[in-house]
């Protein structure tokens, strides 16, 4: 599975967080993000504050797509990290 993570652009924290813990992260725009694009990543980071991810409300993806609201760096690495099923 691809260690590179997608990263919200805002999220830019985060994006640092986990490239410090080893993953490959690349800052990208939602909006442009396309379903057969995101076949090239092993998680997707959001915000959270769009509910309507990539525009489509019925979108399916087997990349895990991990919403950052309310969680701290530490938090959302630990779950790409499993989700990629990375070990520390």
């Amino acid at each position: 599975m691809p260690r590179r993570v997608a990263v919200e652009r805002d999220l830019s924290a985060i994006g640092d967080h986990l490239a410090e813990n080893g993953l490959e992260v690349e800052r990208v725009d939602m909006t442009n993000l396309t379903p057969s694009r995101l076949q090239g990543y092993g998680a997707v980071v959001i915000s959270g504050q769009t509910t309507n991810f990539m525009g489509m409300e019925d979108i399916k993806t087997k990349v895990p797509v991990i919403e950052a609201a309310g969680k701290t760096a530490d938090e959302i690495t630990a779950m790409v990290k499993e989700r990629l099923q990375l070990q520390d």
